[in-house]
């Protein structure tokens, strides 16, 4: 039985496959990049994701297709603990169907979760529109059926997020080490939501203690998400 359902999962999963890039060469080669999300098997804490890659990417290769999920409804994705994955698709990469695993902290069965995706280069800068999110009511069983777009979304906002890499890290209160007073710390691994930058960009304003602090995060931090995009606020 276990066998059967496998083969029917496959051959539901080789259909949309096959449809999506039946609309793929129908289309123009305009610089939409990545189209068409799809989820497949999810979760109350786990969804895998489609996309359509049109190979067309323009900007600083390589190139990475980026899912994210929302889980507290705000609308804003890849927040930190929500789920943010980054697909590489090499430097130009090559037209087809591009699979995104999220595992994300698992909600209450019934809640509702929703995923998006984009394209990003290596400099973090979006090269493709936001696709419009696909949105599920999770169950702790799997659901296996393939979900198509979810068309009455917005476009979701996207967040930004640092995860800790230093053995520790000082919090100030401006980007400035000499200026600046050190108001808190964040131990290796943590991760935090990233909200804007200084001007040369080598300190970033995170999320702290119900306000906000500045890091220098150059050599003490990985950052995830558009943050070349993130506005100038200290």
């Amino acid at each position: 039985m276990f066998l059967i359902r496998r083969k029917i999962i496959i051959a539901r999963l080789a259909l949309v496959v096959t449809l999506m890039l039946t609309l793929f060469a129908a289309t123009s080669r305009a610089s939409a990049n990545v189209t068409m999300l799809v989820l497949g098997r999810r979760t109350c804490g786990t969804a895998t994701a489609f996309v359509l890659y049109d190979a067309f990417s323009e900007g600083n290769g390589p190139f990475y297709a980026v899912f994210a999920a929302d889980l507290n409804g705000n609308g804003v994705y890849g927040e930190a603990g929500e789920g943010l994955k980054f697909v590489k698709i090499g430097p130009g990469g090559t037209a087809g169907y591009i699979v995104g695993n999220l595992t994300f902290r698992a909600v209450p069965e019934g809640s509702t979760i929703a995923v998006t995706a984009y394209e990003a280069d290596s400099d973090g800068n979006i090269v493709s529109p936001q696709l419009t999110a696909v949105s599920y009511v999770c169950t702790h069983k799997p659901a296996t059926d393939l979900y198509p777009p979810n068309t009455g979304f917005t476009i979701p906002g996207l967040a930004i997020t640092a995860k800790i890499t230093a053995t520790a890290i000082q919090i100030y209160s401006t980007p400035s080490a000499t200026t600046g007073t050190i108001i808190g710390g964040l131990a290796s691994g943590t991760i935090v939501n990233v909200i804007g930058r200084n001007e040369r960009g080598d300190w970033l304003q995170v999320q702290f203690g119900g306000g906000s602090g500045w890091i220098m995060w150059v050599t003490n931090a990985l950052v995830f998400g558009p943050y070349r995009q993130l506005p100038v606020t200290g």
